[in-house]
């Protein structure tokens, strides 16, 4: 599903991360690896517009599956060229990465440029995944679909769960 709505959110990532990034070197808080936090506000606010965008514009073929999806296609997209960035970063700016090797919990001493890389893209991918679901249970509770077949009565989505007697 990697399409329009993919790469347009994906880049809007990309650039969010990159952007606080940047304002966050130019405050002199770089150095804080604990205020990555807020990368997972920004993935928040990213891929629940991407999973909403998706819903508005294919209502027929959005489910669980494929708002999931464009979430973690979202996501990758996103993620990977700022991790390739960090790792840059990490080779160009001794500093910074003796910084985290000394002062990061349990695997400071070995991080290194590439596995630095690696922990900002498999980090970024596991919020992905969990908020792609969270969202796209948020978006389909939004939705008008599914607004519409509470109101009518019909609430078999919701009550498959349980079982008459």
């Amino acid at each position: 599903m990697w399409n329009k709505i993919v790469i347009k959110h994906g880049i809007g990532l990309f650039l969010g991360l990159i952007a606080y990034y940047l304002i966050m070197q130019i405050l002199g808080l770089s150095n804080r690896y604990d205020f990555r936090i807020f990368n997972a506000v920004i993935q928040i606010g990213v891929l629940y517009l991407a999973i909403k965008e998706y819903a508005k514009s294919k209502p027929e073929d959005f489910n669980y599956l494929s708002g999931t999806v464009i979430g973690i296609n979202t996501s990758v997209v996103g993620v990977l060229p700022f991790a390739i960035f960090q790792m840059i970063n990490l080779y160009l700016n001794p500093q910074l990465l003796e910084f985290i090797q000394q002062n990061a919990p349990v695997v400071g001493p070995y991080v290194n440029p590439f596995s630095g890389g690696l922990i900002v893209f498999v980090e970024g991918l596991a919020v992905g995944l969990v908020i792609s679901y969270i969202c796209m249970r948020v978006v389909e509770l939004q939705s008008k679909e599914y607004g519409d077949k509470l109101q009518n009565g019909n609430h078999e989505r919701l009550n498959t769960h349980i079982q008459e007697p």
